[in-house]
């Protein structure tokens, strides 16, 4: 089993990075369908990042966490925020929709895409009260 936790600032250059880094992990350990789990995490820590920005009026010494567990059956990620992540119920809620349904809102077709690609996909609660997002892939 591997397992890597990255910490980053919340900004454009952790987008980027993180892309290269989930690509890279993706293509060494054969996942099932790189091109969806790369997609996924990229909608995540988009949506972190986002989070973070708004809350803290774009302070850089906000961060967003990036866990990866990698094991012989599946990769395992989870994306965190400073700025209390996602509420459990908005998470749920998308588990609901269709990705037509929110097509032209203007915000909430990344979860859809997620639920979509990836193989599991769920509100994961923290020690802060917050959640994370995290979502499986089968390699």
């Amino acid at each position: 089993m591997y397992e890597m936790v990255l910490r980053c600032p919340a900004n454009v250059e952790t987008i980027e990075l993180c892309d290269l880094i989930i690509d890279s992990l993706a293509s060494f350990f054969v996942v099932r369908d790189r091109q969806a789990l790369v997609l996924s995490v990229h909608e995540a820590i988009i949506n972190a990042v986002e989070a973070v920005r708004t809350q803290f009026d774009n302070d850089d010494a906000c961060h967003i966490t990036v866990s990866v567990r990698i094991t012989a059956e599946e990769v395992t990620i989870l994306v965190a925020d400073a700025a209390n992540g996602l509420s459990k119920q908005h998470i749920e809620s998308r588990q609901e929709k269709r990705l037509e349904d929110v097509l032209l809102e203007e915000s909430g077709r990344g979860l859809l895409l997620m639920r979509e690609l990836m193989d599991d996909l769920w509100a994961e609660p923290l020690e802060n009260g917050a959640y994370a997002i995290g979502m499986k892939m089968r390699r």
